[in-house]
C-alpha cells in the first residue's frame, strides 16, 4: 500500500482512444512514459467511461456519480443540460481531499462551467477551479510564454477536410509542452511552500481535436503505415441508428489515404502529451518526491476517427472506439505484501465512476460509499477479493445542442445498447470485437437480448434514472 497521504497526480487526457495507448496493443502510436508506467504498475484492461462527453465525465470524476445523479448531462454550453456550472459542496473531490489535509492543484482544461451559454435570465454560481477548491497555476498564458522563452510557432499544412495542423516550432512552443511546465511549476511550488500531501489535475485537452503536432513529432510518423480500421468499410450511411448524426459531411468523398493522414497526425499529438507526462514523472524524481506519489492515468473517453464507416468525434453510438478508456495506476511503493506486482493487468469492469473513491481511498479521505456511485479499485489493487461489479454501463445525453437517451449495457461478451428513439443495438465481441453486427434481430440471440434489457432496467431502476419507467414500458 502506498505511504499514508502519498502524492496524487490525475494525468487526464481528452478524446484519447485506445489505440493511441502502446501499452493497450499492437498500435503505431508510441508512448514509451505511459508504457514504462503500466509495467511499473498496473493496467485495467477493461475500462469504461462514464460518458464519452467531456463536461458530464468530469463532472464524474469531481462527484462519483452516474450522470444522470450528478445532473451535468452534455457539455455545461450545451442547452440539453439542466446543470451549467458544477454545484459547489463538500462533497466534490478537491473538497474532500481539502478536508484530508491536501493542496488541491488544477492545470488545463476544465470544461465544468457553461461560460457564454444562454441562461434564460437565470442566475448561476460560476464554476471554476479557484472556486471548486483547487488552486490555480501562478504562470503566464501560452503566448505570453512563448514570447518570453522566445519560441516561435505557427499552424501550417492545415487539413482541408479535419480540424488539424502542423504546428512550425519547437516542441516547448506547444500546448502540451506548456501545460506540463505548469505542472512542474506548481509541483514546486508545493513542495517547497509547505508539508502537505498535493492533489494535481492535470487536464491535457488533447489529443481532441484541433489535432496538431510539432513538425518534428509529425515527420517521425509521416511514413508510417496506417492500416485502415478493421471496421472502416461498415455501412455507416446505409444502416439506420444515431450514429449517422456523426458521419464525416465528405465521408462518399474521402479516401482511407485522407483519413490515415489524419491518424499520423493525432498519434504525433499522442507522442507528444506521452512526453510531457515523462517530463512531469522526471521531474519528481529529480525532487525525490517519485516514491510518495502515486500517478494515475485515464482520459474522459475516446475517439472514432474514422473508424466505423467514417465516424467523427464521440457520442450517438455505442463502439469501444470511444466508451472504453486506459487506466494505469503507478504507485512506487507498491500495494503491500499481498497487492498488486508491477506489470499486473485487471480484467475487472473498471468505470471512470472510480476514480473519485479510489482516490479518497488512497488518500485517506473520508467519502460515504452509499453516497457514490463508484468502487474503489483499493481492494483490488491491495490482493483483497472484493465482491465486484459484473457489468459496465455508460450512459449518453446529447452533445452539440442535440439531446436523446442512450444507455450502453457490457456484460460478459455482450453489448446492448438502448436508443430511445430508434432500433436496438446487440453485439457479441467475442464474435464480432470490431462491432459491426447489430444481433438484435437475430433469433438465436433473442433470449440473450432479454436477458440484457433487463440488466439494463435494473440498473435504471437501482440507480434512479429517470426513464427508467420508459423504459420498461417501451422496452420490456
Amino acid at each position: 500500500m502506498p505511504a499514508e497521504q502519498p502524492n496524487i497526480i490525475l494525468f487526464f487526457t481528452d478524446q484519447h482512444r485506445l489505440s493511441g495507448l502502446g501499452c493497450y496493443g499492437d498500435t503505431p502510436c508510441r508512448t514509451p512514459n505511459l508504457d514504462r508506467l503500466a509495467a511499473e504498475g498496473v493496467r485495467f484492461e477493461t475500462a469504461y467511461t462514464a460518458c464519452p462527453v467531456c463536461s458530464p465525465t468530469r463532472a464524474t470524476i469531481m462527484t462519483g456519480r452516474h450522470v444522470h445523479n450528478h445532473g451535468v448531462l452534455c457539455n455545461c454550453n450545451d442547452l440539453p443540460t439542466p446543470v451549467r456550472e458544477l454545484p459547489d459542496g463538500p462533497h466534490l473531490l478537491s473538497r474532500r481531499l481539502e478536508q484530508a489535509g491536501y493542496r488541491c492543484g488544477h492545470t488545463g482544461k476544465w470544461h465544468l462551467s457553461g461560460k457564454n451559454a444562454p441562461t434564460f435570465g437565470l442566475e448561476f454560481d460560476p464554476s471554476h477551479p479557484r472556486t471548486r477548491g483547487f488552486e490555480w497555476p501562478r504562470f503566464p498564458g501560452l503566448d505570453e510564454y512563448r514570447e518570453r522563452e522566445g519560441l516561435e510557432a505557427k499552424l501550417t499544412e492545415v487539413s482541408p477536410h479535419f480540424n488539424s495542423a502542423i504546428l512550425d516550432g519547437p516542441v516547448e512552443a506547444s500546448l502540451p509542452y506548456w501545460l506540463a511546465e505548469q505542472t512542474i511549476h506548481m509541483i514546486d511550488r508545493f513542495a517547497e511552500e509547505d508539508d502537505c500531501p498535493f492533489f494535481i489535475w492535470h487536464c491535457e485537452p488533447g489529443p481532441h481535436a484541433r489535432y496538431t503536432a510539432p513538425r518534428d513529432l509529425y515527420e517521425t510518423y509521416r511514413d508510417v503505415e496506417i492500416p485502415p480500421w478493421p471496421n472502416y468499410e461498415w455501412d455507416a450511411v446505409g444502416i439506420n441508428g444515431p450514429h449517422q448524426v456523426k458521419i464525416h459531411p465528405a465521408q462518399r468523398e474521402l479516401t482511407w489515404d485522407e483519413w490515415a493522414e489524419l491518424v499520423r497526425r493525432y498519434y504525433a499529438r499522442c507522442t507528444n502529451i506521452d512526453a510531457q507526462l515523462g517530463r512531469i514523472v522526471a521531474h519528481l524524481q529529480e525532487r525525490g518526491l517519485r516514491k510518495n506519489t502515486v500517478v494515475i492515468f485515464t482520459s474522459d473517453h475516446g475517439d472514432t476517427l474514422g473508424s466505423h464507416g467514417g465516424l467523427v468525434d464521440k457520442g450517438w453510438h455505442h463502439f469501444e472506439e470511444t466508451h472504453r478508456v486506459g487506466l494505469v495506476i503507478s504507485a512506487p511503493q507498491g500495494w503491500g505484501p499481498e497487492g498488486a506486482r508491477p506489470g499486473s493487468v485487471f480484467t475487472e469492469w473498471a468505470s471512470l465512476l472510480d476514480i473519485y473513491p479510489t482516490i479518497l481511498d488512497v488518500a485517506g479521505g473520508h467519502y460515504e460509499p452509499q453516497a457514490v456511485d463508484g468502487l474503489s479499485l483499493g481492494p483490488l489493487l491491495r490482493g483483497e477479493s472484493p465482491q465486484w461489479r459484473d457489468t459496465a454501463f455508460v450512459e449518453f445525453w446529447g452533445v452539440n445542442g442535440l439531446a436523446t437517451t442512450m444507455i450502453t449495457c457490457r456484460h460478459g461478451d455482450l453489448k446492448y445498447g438502448w436508443n430511445c428513439s430508434n432500433r436496438d443495438e446487440l453485439y457479441d465481441l467475442a464474435e464480432d470485437p470490431y462491432e459491426t453486427r447489430n444481433l438484435c434481430d437475430a433469433p438465436e440471440y433473442a433470449h440473450r437480448l432479454r436477458e440484457m434489457r433487463e440488466c439494463t432496467a435494473d440498473f435504471m431502476d437501482r440507480t434512479g434514472h429517470s426513464a427508467r419507467g420508459m423504459f420498461r414500458s417501451c422496452r420490456r
